[in-house]
């Protein structure tokens, strides 16, 4: 039997280990296969299934250097062999992808590893709120400025659920701002700056058209109004430049951060994202959505060799779409 759309790239082996019951091991054990293909496709190792009379694909990593898969299996016996997919490597990636716009950049080279719509303008949901912290930073009025809550903050979830009256620093703001993606936060860490409302927008679109930012323009802080729009190109200038900041890493990164108000009273809180835990130093992140803006997400990862990427997807249309794009584009640039 064969599979229709990949190409054999190996030999095909059989194993056996024994003892074993229903074939069926103990423990997994790992297969580590050579492979032939040098073209940039997908490939993976298939192992033949029986009673299925069919190839069932081993989830596993590929080291491109020494040509090797690896896999995992606790099956006792059986024929293995790796197949590639017929289209090149970004074409797989690019059908697999839910969102609608994206792009990935190594770091430190600058090459784009794989886009698509990158300089399709969309809104882009709690994502604004990158340029709303970096704003926040060039007017500053120091991290441990008093700032208290107002009615006209307060606004449907994320938020951070407080009174009116509560105080917090701008520190605590800003950390609720970037890890909660909580929308009072945003807010009254624009005013804590001491500009009108109007004035602090007007300084977005500043700072975005001196970053060359060209097809970004924002109406307010939070990131609800379908107004604010953007690209993922844009959104990489961006998500390039502030990830490379330490105030950055330190207030994206953490899965649990505690702010506390004035009085003593703790409020915790959850990274957004998801995918905090994955096995690469997670050195920046933030999520987004609205229901017109669809699921948007931006990071900065490093792998254990040093491999630093920036990836951007915007206008994930189904639940968990977000998380499964970025953890597939990370996958295909920095697993080992």
């Amino acid at each position: 039997a064969t599979l229709l759309d990949k190409d054999l790239v190996s030999n095909v082996y059989h194993y056996a280990i024994l003892p074993a019951t229903d074939n069926q091991l103990s423990n997994s054990i790992a297969l580590n296969m050579l492979y032939s293909s040098e073209e940039a496709r997908y490939k993976e190792i298939y192992i033949f299934d029986q009673n299925l009379s069919s190839w069932q694909n081993l989830e596993g990593s590929i080291n491109t250097k020494t040509r090797t898969l690896t896999a995992q299996t606790s099956q006792a016996s059986g024929f293995i062999a790796v197949f590639a997919d017929h289209l090149d490597k970004s074409e797989y990636l690019k059908e697999k992808i839910n969102s609608e716009s994206m792009l990935i950049l190594d770091a430190k080279t600058g090459e784009i590893l794989l886009e698509r719509g990158s300089e399709i303008q969309r809104p882009i949901a709690s994502l604004t709120k990158l340029m709303t912290a970096a704003v926040f930073l060039d007017h500053n009025p120091g991290w441990n400025a008093k700032i208290s809550m107002k009615a006209q903050d307060d606004t449907i979830p994320s938020k951070i659920y407080v009174k009116t009256g509560d105080v917090f620093t701008t520190h605590d703001l800003f950390y609720a701002t970037l890890i909660k993606s909580a929308n009072n936060a945003a807010k009254a860490l624009a005013r804590s700056t001491g500009l009108t409302h109007q004035e602090f927008v007007d300084k977005m679109n500043q700072k975005a058209k001196d970053l060359g930012m060209e097809n970004t323009h924002y109406v307010e802080v939070t990131g609800l109004s379908s107004e604010n729009v953007s690209t993922a190109h844009d959104l990489m200038i961006l998500s390039k430049n502030l990830f490379a900041d330490m105030t950055f890493l330190q207030a994206t990164t953490p899965k649990y951060f505690t702010i506390a108000t004035a009085t003593g009273k703790r409020i915790s809180m959850q990274n957004s994202n998801k995918l905090i835990n994955l096995p690469y130093t997670i050195l920046g992140s933030k999520t987004g959505f609205t229901y017109e803006a669809g699921r948007c997400l931006t990071m900065k990862a490093k792998n254990k060799s040093g491999k630093e990427v920036v990836a951007i997807t915007l206008g994930a249309d189904q639940i968990g779409a977000q998380w499964d794009d970025m953890r597939i584009l990370l996958d295909a640039t920095l697993k080992e």
